[in-house]
């Protein structure tokens, strides 16, 4: 579980245990570009189901208010996919992309609620219940650096306008701490510590004090401010 956080947003092999009830599925290939209608039950009944894939690799992606999609994560052989959107009836948000030729086993979305089911086969259920933690770290990751790249885009800007207010300059003195910097944007300091430290990472952002603040690189500074 660790080594598969630890690669960011691919999985694979999370759920092969269900290779035992392959026999209860029936499968389906796709073509490399084709996007998986998950809101259409893909079994020839219409009726809703989640699948596992036998082989390619899809991109899973949610779509925002604003028509904006993110992708969330990339998932390879071994993995079951489909069953949050089933289970909470939740499919217009959700986009499935085919990365490459796939081919998958549809399973009935029933079986996630049959008790006969999950009485012969308790391990398969503790398996997916794991691997729907998975999930939901990836995701809560992703929303963590979804908040992280706005907050630094805000810290950037109130960096250019420190620079503006003090004629263009690269070096001067912003006359404030990075605590009060912090208050001033609403973030913890901490977060705003981190930001700061990424940015001297990317030798955008120097020394700051109250007294000095330096900019190491302005036209990337700009960019990661939104303003070009």
């Amino acid at each position: 579980m660790k080594e598969i956080l630890m690669k960011g947003s691919t999985v694979g092999r999370l759920n092969s245990p269900w290779e035992r009830v392959l026999h209860l599925a029936s499968r389906r290939a796709f073509r490399k570009g084709q996007t998986i209608d998950i809101g259409a039950g893909m079994k020839e009944d219409g009726r809703p189901c989640f699948y596992y894939i036998l082989s390619g690799r899809i991109r899973l992606s949610y779509v925002g208010r604003g028509g904006e999609e993110r992708t969330i994560l990339y998932a390879g052989p071994g993995s079951l996919m489909n069953v949050p959107s089933v289970v909470a009836d939740d499919v217009k948000n959700t986009v499935v992309t085919c990365m490459e030729a796939a081919e998958v086993a549809l399973f009935d979305a029933a079986i996630l609620t049959d008790t006969r089911f999950a009485a012969e086969h308790p391990d398969l259920m503790i398996n997916l219940v794991q691997s729907l933690c998975v999930h939901l770290v990836i995701h809560s990751q992703r929303l963590a650096e979804q908040a992280l790249a706005d907050s630094l885009s805000q810290v950037c800007r109130v960096v250019c306008e420190l620079a503006e207010r003090h004629g263009g300059s690269d070096r001067f003195a912003p006359g404030m701490t990075q605590q009060e910097l912090a208050l001033l944007l609403g973030m913890h300091r901490t977060t705003l510590t981190r930001i700061l430290c990424r940015l001297r990472e990317m030798n955008v952002l120097g020394r700051f004090t109250r007294h000095e603040l330096r900019i190491l690189d302005r036209v990337r500074l700009e960019e990661l401010a939104g303003k070009v």
